[in-house]
Parts: structure tokens; sequence; C-alpha cells
């Protein structure tokens, strides 16, 4: 649940009790009807939390955050292969750009894939910005074990670039466990 989800029920927990004590002008209805909020937040913040460990434990994501840059190529490579994208090395040894990727529809990326231990940086993603030009790519997409700070994301928003984090890689992960679960 993102920080949004939070801000929306914490405010509905606050207004539902002004409003009934607006409307009953009794105190002891207001509270109780903010503390079933506050009971009903605990209960729903467990299950989401539990449902979020399982995903975590269910698509191992634990294993890519102690890979090295090479080893996240790689590791990331072979699961979008797994998801129906062709991925291509570029022939230079371009450090800027981890390999190019093609769709099932067609179209053209350059990726850059980068493991890191804290969040992502805008640095990052201006780099491989650079690069789109040069490869006549259709798409941008930084790829990383972690999380991207905000003026990353600002910026990749600003560019029309895709910026995948941890959360993605276990959206992967998951899809293709599943696929394979179907196929075999």
């Amino acid at each position: 649940m993102n920080d949004r989800h939070h801000l929306i029920l914490w405010i509905m927990i606050m207004l539902v009790p002004i409003i009934v004590f607006i409307n009953t002008n009794n105190l002891e209805k207001a509270f109780l009807t903010f503390l079933g909020g506050v009971i009903f937040y605990l209960v729903y913040g467990l299950f989401w939390f539990r449902r979020d460990q399982k995903r975590q434990t269910d698509s191992e994501i634990w294993v890519i955050s102690k890979l090295s840059d090479k080893q996240l190529e790689d590791f990331t490579s072979s699961l979008l292969s797994k998801l129906g994208y062709t991925v291509t090395k570029p022939n230079d040894e371009n450090p800027d750009i981890s390999f190019l990727l093609t769709s099932p529809t067609g179209y053209q990326a350059i990726v850059k894939v980068k493991s890191h231990t804290r969040e992502a940086g805008i640095r990052l993603v201006q780099k491989t910005l650079k690069q789109m030009d040069f490869y006549n790519a259709a798409e941008c997409w930084v790829i990383t074990n972690e999380r991207f700070t905000r003026q990353a994301i600002e910026f990749a928003e600003a560019n029309n670039m895709r910026l995948y984090d941890r959360e993605q890689f276990i959206k992967w992960i998951l899809k293709a466990k599943k696929e394979e679960k179907i196929r075999g």
C-alpha cells in the first residue's frame, strides 16, 4: 500500500467521527466511530503487511539485494526473456547501457540495470537518457534492486522514461513463476 492510500485512510478516519459528531452532537458516538476506524486501519494494515511479506517470500526478492551489477544484469535479462522480451547486448561496450530490449509488440528500449544498496539517484537516470538517441530507441528503462529518489522519479516522468525498482522485480518474478507453472 502506498503513502497515498495511507493518507486517504487517515483522512477518512478523522473526518467520519467529525461528521458523526456534527450530525448527532454526541461526543461518545464520535469517539467510538474514531476508535472503530483505527481498529479497521490496524486490521487492514496487518492483512496488507502479511500479503506483502508473502509476495516477498514467494518471489525470493532478497536474493537480488546481494547481486553485483553484472549478476543483476544477467538475472534481469534472463527474467525479461522469460516474460517474452528479446534481450540483445550492444556491440560496443558502453557502460551506460546494460542491454537493448525488444518487446513482443516490437518496440525497442535501451535498458540500464544497476545494483544499489540504497536509493538510486538522478545521475544514473540522466546518464541513461543521454544514450537514447544514439541507439535510436523508442523508450529508456532504468532498473534497480532498490527504490529511486524523488528527484530521479520526477526527472524520469518529465522525460518519459520508465523506472523499475524492487517492487517491479517482485511482480516480474511472480509473473514468470506463474507462467512457468502454466507451461510445466
